[in-house]
């Protein structure tokens, strides 16, 4: 079985929400995986030296650490609002 991808993520953060909102319009499964910003897991300092939310683990070696490239990634893969522009 394919392990998912990893959200890194908080339930109030803009920039959080707009990469859970294309991960969900995309329809792409993922580990979500709440952080509270004051405790942050080591992990999540492990893959993101920057510390700040969200955070997509898509490999070990393999991270997406900025919303707007999030949403860019998932909905390459799958975009049935047509989201993004046509090239």
């Amino acid at each position: 079985m394919e392990k998912l991808p990893i959200l890194y993520s908080f339930r109030r953060c803009p920039y959080a929400m707009r990469a859970r909102l294309a991960l969900f319009i995309s329809n792409t499964k993922c580990e979500l995986r709440e952080v509270l910003l004051k405790a942050k897991p080591e992990q999540l300092i492990k893959i993101s030296k920057k510390g700040t939310v969200p955070v997509l683990q898509l490999a070990p070696k393999k991270i997406i650490d900025e919303s707007l490239d999030i949403m860019v990634w998932a909905l390459k893969n799958h975009d049935p609002g047509n989201w993004l522009p046509k090239d």
